[in-house]
């Protein structure tokens, strides 16, 4: 049976995860060039280590999102990007040059 939303957050996770989306099809859409120029400017720093790409394109993604108190993440199996709130979360699959970004 499906779980019904418990709290006002839990019925924020539509327009959270649309949003989260689009911004994933907006970023999905560069070049890695193009890419790493954005998610300089989104963060003022330029993601050199694999960990400073992962937060920066996280901080890229959720850039003046709304978030309401869901908590992005990247997936831990790599399947892309969770959202989260309490013990209910979301997966967003991440396109492969998103996924290209992330591991070089």
């Amino acid at each position: 049976m499906a779980a019904r939303p418990h709290d006002i957050v839990d019925l924020y996770l539509a327009p959270v995860a649309l949003g989260v989306d689009e911004r994933l099809a907006e970023l999905a859409r560069l070049s890695q060039a193009e890419l790493f120029v954005q998610v300089s400017l989104s963060t003022d720093r330029e993601p050199v280590s694999t960990e400073e790409r992962r937060r920066g394109l996280l901080l890229t993604v959720t850039h003046l999102l709304e978030l309401h108190d869901w908590e992005p993440a990247w997936d831990e199996g790599g399947r892309g990007l969770r959202l989260s709130h309490g013990g209910h979360s979301l997966t967003l699959g991440i396109t492969p040059n998103l996924r290209e970004f992330l591991e070089t």
